[in-house]
């Protein structure tokens, strides 16, 4: 017996529970109910609870399997909605302050998919036959939203770390629409913070809580929850942060966030993305316009060469250039021609000059020659020589012919003149 007046420390406390649930009455026990979530790995878990119970009433059992080696249990073949029997070992975890049961043993009583699975499909299929599944119905978060309706728990963990996110992200005005997000009221409450928030003039509305169990998350497979959200005038989105199962109002709204800060850092780009944006637009745009410009610039420049080109004053500089080049081409072949016959000419020249005087030098031996030949030649030569001019009459004669007998002729001779007659 402990005494009323004594007072215990929390890990006494914790201690004394721990000693208790190791009573060998809590040991080798047998539960059965139906399987609400599961979650293999090397510690699985599987969460049980009485049939029929709606979750958010229904007392929950966790049970622990250490699986190291792999599925020894069978439970890879559990499914959420069977009725299950586990037989184990009760444990006081001081930690967490919860309860588990660690199986050795599981049996599967009754394979089904249980009421809240089976009410799950078939608002599935009505959902599906309304068209609210089809990914293409659903519409895009604004680039900027001025205005954010929020729809969760006042003074929740998830409301602060919306906020946080929004405000320290970019301005943005946002009203809170309180709302039960577990429990049995919990649907409906969302749903009439839903709709009060379609009223009013948002870009966008935010829905949310933290995380939880599967139990604790069964508002949010409601059919008419689902309904609100699918029919609402406002794009909604969800973040119910959770990442095991999928609750039906992720799939009917218009975006999907793992957890409340996921959820509203969809909502408008942050400053720093914003100013990021705007320098590489800004940098772009430079780019842009200097290529533009640069391309004006150079069709530009081909626009005023064309118009160069077709100016009469161009037409006529070039012909002039074309004119000067092939004068200077005529003018170096000419050139180069004359060169060559002024080479030749000089060459002609000393062939002349030799040739004229090898001539001029024969001429001048022939000419001394016949000067000689012609002294040799001369009277005083001849009469020198014996010779004697023969003269009829005062005409000289040159042949024997023009003399007759008796003719009188006149001999002369170097030294003087006789009269001689022809015999």
């Amino acid at each position: 017996m402990i005494s009323k007046d004594r007072t215990f420390s929390v890990g006494q406390l914790s201690e004394i529970l721990k000693a208790c649930f190791q009573n060998p009455a809590f040991k080798g026990i047998r539960v059965y109910g139906e399987v609400y979530s599961i979650r293999l790995g090397r510690f699985s878990y599987i969460e049980i609870g009485d049939q029929g119970k709606l979750q958010t009433n229904s007392p929950l059992i966790k049970c622990a399997f250490s699986t190291p080696r792999g599925d020894t249990y069978g439970l890879s073949q559990v499914q959420v909605g069977d009725v299950i029997q586990v037989e184990g070992d009760l444990s006081y975890y001081a930690h967490g302050s919860a309860v588990t049961l660690w199986g050795n043993d599981v049996s599967l009583l009754r394979t089904q998919m249980g009421k809240t699975l089976l009410a799950r499909r078939k608002t599935l299929e009505k959902l599906d036959r309304l068209g609210y599944l089809d990914p293409k119905r659903k519409r895009p978060i604004p680039a900027y939203c001025r205005r954010v309706a929020i729809v969760t728990a006042k003074g929740s963990a998830a409301y602060s770390d919306m906020l946080k996110t929004l405000h320290g992200r970019f301005p943005v005005s946002t009203v809170l629409f309180p709302a039960i997000v577990q429990g049995e009221n919990a649907a409906r409450s969302i749903v009439k913070a839903l709709k009060k928030a379609g009223e009013g003039d948002f870009d966008c509305i935010l829905l949310g809580r933290g995380g939880g169990s599967k139990s604790d998350l069964s508002a949010f497979d409601d059919e008419e929850l689902a309904l609100a959200i699918a029919t609402s005038p406002i794009p909604v989105i969800t973040c119910i942060g959770h990442t095991i199962d999928t609750a039906i109002a992720d799939m009917v709204s218009d975006v999907k966030a793992i957890t409340p800060t996921e959820g509203a850092s969809l909502i408008n780009p942050s400053l720093d993305e914003v100013k990021a944006n705007r320098e590489l637009f800004l940098r772009q745009l430079r780019e842009t316009f200097g290529e533009r410009i640069k391309d004006k610039e150079m069709a530009l420049d081909g626009f005023r060469q064309r118009l160069e080109d077709l100016s009469p004053k161009r037409r006529a500089a070039m012909r002039l250039d074309a004119l000067k080049a092939n004068f200077a081409s005529l003018t170096k072949t000419y050139r180069g021609r004359i060169h060559s016959e002024a080479g030749k000419a000089s060459a002609r020249k000393d062939a002349l000059k030799a040739l004229f005087l090898s001539n001029l030098k024969s001429a001048r031996d022939k000419l001394a020659l016949f000067g000689k030949t012609l002294e040799s030649l001369s009277k005083e030569n001849l009469a020198k020589s014996g010779y004697a001019l023969v003269f009829k009459d005062g005409k000289k004669i040159v042949s024997a012919q023009e003399l007759r007998r008796g003719d009188k002729a006149v001999l002369t001779f170097i030294d003087g003149r006789k009269e001689v007659e022809v015999q």
